[in-house]
Formats: structure tokens, sequence, C-alpha cells
């Protein structure tokens, strides 16, 4: 599957994952992908910290499980490495982006 923006990966997973897609809290941030039990945030690899914020703000405001879905090349695995680093308690979901 040749997917290429942000959206098309949200589209493609959050619907495997029986997730609402594009959930609106009632300040009127949206949650990428709001699953049974998870907020899920998706973000390129290099943006991996603004997810962490991200999930963590989804995850208070829904009591769901804080989770980032980051699009990753293979050459990008120092981003992932700065995540687990920085957030080991936060779930991780790796999207291949190539």
């Amino acid at each position: 599957m040749d997917l290429l923006t942000e959206a098309d990966y949200v589209d493609h997973y959050c619907q495997q994952w029986q997730g609402q897609i594009e959930h609106r809290l009632p300040d009127r941030t949206r949650v990428d992908c709001l699953t049974e039990t998870q907020a899920i945030e998706f973000d390129w690899c290099k943006k991996w910290a603004e997810g962490i914020g991200q999930a963590l703000y989804y995850s208070i405001k829904t009591g769901k499980v804080p989770t980032v879905a980051l699009i990753c090349k293979k050459s990008e695995q120092r981003f992932i490495d700065r995540f687990t680093t920085a957030a080991p308690n936060i779930e991780l979901i790796i999207i291949p982006a190539d």
C-alpha cells in the first residue's frame, strides 16, 4: 500500500483497529484514533516528542491508554530509541513508512 499522508495512515489503521477517526473532544481538539481502550496519536517518526504530549493530553481527556503510532522509515530508528527512552510508559506502535 502506498500511503503518502498522515491522514492516509490514520484512515487505514484506525479502521483496522475498529476505532473512531478524528474523535472531537469538547475543547475542539481531535484524537487521531480513539478505540475502546486507546487514545492514539499518529505522527511521523521525527515528530516523536510532539506525539508524546498529544497522546498524554488525549489520555487525560478520554480516560484511555496514551498511545503513539509513529510512521517510520527503516533509517529512522534513532527517533524510536528517543521515544522509548523519554516515554517508556506510553504505548508505542511502529508503522512502516517504506
